[in-house]
């Protein structure tokens, strides 16, 4: 499913004017499947502990462009914006303050949801806290 994912991102981001090289598709493949938020510079740090060779500007540009077509969201947690990757279906996050690792829930327990005089056409929710994982470090 990922690597669809991947498939049909290269090609939106390629028809929006970005070539998509080798280093590209896989700096795009690695920011799809972390699964953890990241400031541009950590996730060009981790592309290139894989020794993929690619610009920090290259980096900027690509989740830009990924914010533009709503396949990116970014969250500002203690004064950093960090951004996570987003699939297209209506979703929403469980996101570990400690360790910045983001679940997608997708099942919306909202979306039928009815307010007198009010007419919603979108929603976001957003859940932060602690993962189980760190919960268990801090003991």
């Amino acid at each position: 499913m990922e690597n669809e994912m991947v498939v049909m991102v290269s090609e939106k981001l390629h028809q929006k004017g970005m070539r998509m090289t080798k280093p590209r598709k896989e700096a795009l493949e690695l920011f799809i499947t972390e699964h953890h938020l990241r400031t541009p510079k950590e996730l060009f740090e981790d592309i290139s502990r894989k020794n993929i060779k690619i610009g920090l500007t290259t980096i900027y540009r690509m989740v830009n462009s990924l914010m533009e077509m709503n396949l990116a969201r970014a969250y500002s947690i203690e004064g950093e914006l960090r951004y996570i990757f987003c699939p297209p279906d209506h979703h929403y996050h469980f996101i570990c303050l400690n360790c910045f690792k983001v679940e997608d829930v997708f099942d919306c327990p909202v979306k039928d949801m009815k307010i007198k005089h009010f007419k919603v056409q979108s929603h976001q929710l957003d859940f932060f806290g602690i993962c189980e994982d760190c919960q268990k470090l801090k003991g």
